[in-house]
């Protein structure tokens, strides 16, 4: 993602320092959640009390929701990276609400396996 196409993109004036390092805050709370919940995908696969076809499908959904939590956090990371160092600042407004959608139905679809 380009900083300049950011739409609706405003001057950044804030402190570049402080910007970045609540950027890669912000990053390593993406990564904690994505590794939260693969780790507990890992879990329901491999300690459930009934191993069947189902905890597995639901520990996999689990660990997909978790690779794709990471994966979002570092796209979300180097789009804003790229933005501070031009000087601007979109929020996400499209594709955050899209990737907590995402990943908010992959965790009851695997609850509703395990039902």
């Amino acid at each position: 993602m380009s900083p300049d196409s950011s739409k609706g993109a405003a001057p950044n004036t804030g402190s570049r320092a402080r910007d970045h390092l609540a950027n890669e805050r912000t990053y390593l709370a993406w990564l904690r959640t994505g590794i939260s919940m693969a780790a507990l995908g890992v879990a329901v696969a491999k300690f459930a009390p009934d191993r069947g076809p189902h905890t597995a499908l639901s520990g996999g959904v689990l660990i997909l929701a978790g690779l794709l939590v990471a994966a979002y956090g570092t796209y979300r990371y180097r789009a804003i990276g790229q933005q501070l160092e031009a000087g601007l600042y979109a929020p996400a407004r499209f594709a955050a609400i899209t990737a907590a959608t995402l990943i908010t139905l992959l965790a009851l679809i695997a609850v509703a396996v395990l039902m």
